[in-house]
């Protein structure tokens, strides 16, 4: 088994990984492409902004879901939150660069 450190990861807040990747990565984006990712970023805050990334498990992703669908929510619209959401569980370049 591959031993992976996850010590930034509960260490972050969603919230704060939300928010630095709209500054950092929407707002290099075409306005109606940030626009949106900020509009689906709400939804997400609400359910996750004060997890760690670490303690967002599948579990949870699938009861988000299934709660935006039983909502009146579209499949696609809750298929974007949750491609938003993958988006932060990859690492961000640090900000020095390097």
């Amino acid at each position: 088994m591959r031993w992976i450190c996850r010590a930034g990861a509960e260490k972050l807040l969603l919230e704060k990984a939300l928010d630095r990747y709209l500054s950092e990565v929407s707002a290099s984006k075409r306005e109606s492409t940030a626009y949106a990712e900020n509009h689906k970023a709400k939804a997400l805050r609400k359910k996750f902004g004060a997890y760690s990334l670490a303690a967002i498990t599948p579990d949870l992703v699938a009861e988000y879901r299934d709660e935006r669908l039983a909502a009146g929510k579209s499949a696609s619209t809750v298929r974007l939150e949750l491609s938003l959401l993958s988006h932060l569980c990859l690492p961000l370049p640090s900000r020095s660069g390097g």
